[in-house]
């Protein structure tokens, strides 16, 4: 595993996250909408496409998913009938006329490259999907319908709720690795939910060095990122986004 760090950019009002270990990839589109003050409740609801297209300026179909919290992985390909939304919480693409998306807020995105063989990922990941094992099935996904060898992926954990917010039952905890899960100041437990899935990502064969994580905490940092644990039902959501040029 591997820190990344970020560079926080502004298109037209919009502020955006790019990520140094993606802008490596030459044949990529990413980022990574955070919270933007100039945008109402609606807007930042429900014009994610708007958003990324303004961002991205260019022609391509965007397609994002109806989150469900479990680990369905969808593939997008060139017999693909496309849609603009699946139900799913993962998107895996070879296409070069398409921006897939994640929506979050604590949740974790994950950002996956395949540069051999030019396939492309998108995660969301919140607890039930990750011990559910979205990281693991969204890897055998790519094997089965692209070709992909998990070691041939670099992988980035952007920004979440980190261990020092994420307070959990004990009922939640116990189904976690022990070294996923620590003791919070009052006692309760926290889940290190970045560890978990990144403990996933290592046990599939993906190189360690190949695997960046973002330490931000979505909670701990309000003027950047929507928390759905700080702000409840008037939370709004982060937009992860991937597109092959």
């Amino acid at each position: 595993m591997r820190p990344s760090d970020f560079a926080i950019n502004q298109t037209e009002g919009i502020r955006w996250l790019s990520f140094p270990p993606l802008d490596a990839f030459p044949f990529i589109l990413h980022g990574f909408i955070v919270k933007n003050q100039n945008l109402s409740q609606g807007a930042r609801r429900g014009s994610d496409q708007k958003l990324v297209q303004t961002i991205v300026n260019r022609r391509a179909k965007h397609i994002s998913l109806s989150q469900m919290h479990r680990d369905e992985c969808v593939t997008i390909t060139s017999r693909d009938q496309l849609r603009r939304r699946y139900t799913g919480d993962a998107l895996l693409t070879d296409r070069d006329d398409v921006l897939i998306s994640v929506a979050v807020a604590d949740c974790l995105p994950i950002f996956l490259v395949n540069s051999n063989r030019k396939v492309i990922g998108m995660i969301h990941a919140g607890w039930r999907g990750t011990l559910l094992g979205i990281a693991r099935r969204t890897l055998e996904k790519a094997k089965h319908r692209f070709g992909c060898e998990p070691e041939d992926f670099t992988v980035l954990l952007g920004p979440c709720i980190q261990s020092c917010c994420y307070g959990v039952s004990d009922d939640v905890a116990i189904l976690f690795d022990a070294e996923c899960v620590s003791r919070s100041h009052n006692g309760g437990r926290t889940l290190d939910l970045a560890r978990a899935n990144l403990k996933q990502f290592a046990g599939c064969g993906v190189e360690e060095d190949k695997i960046f994580v973002v330490s931000d905490c979505t909670h701990c940092e309000e003027q950047l990122y929507h928390s759905y644990r700080r702000e409840k039902e008037d939370a709004g959501r982060m937009i992860g986004f991937l597109g092959l040029k």
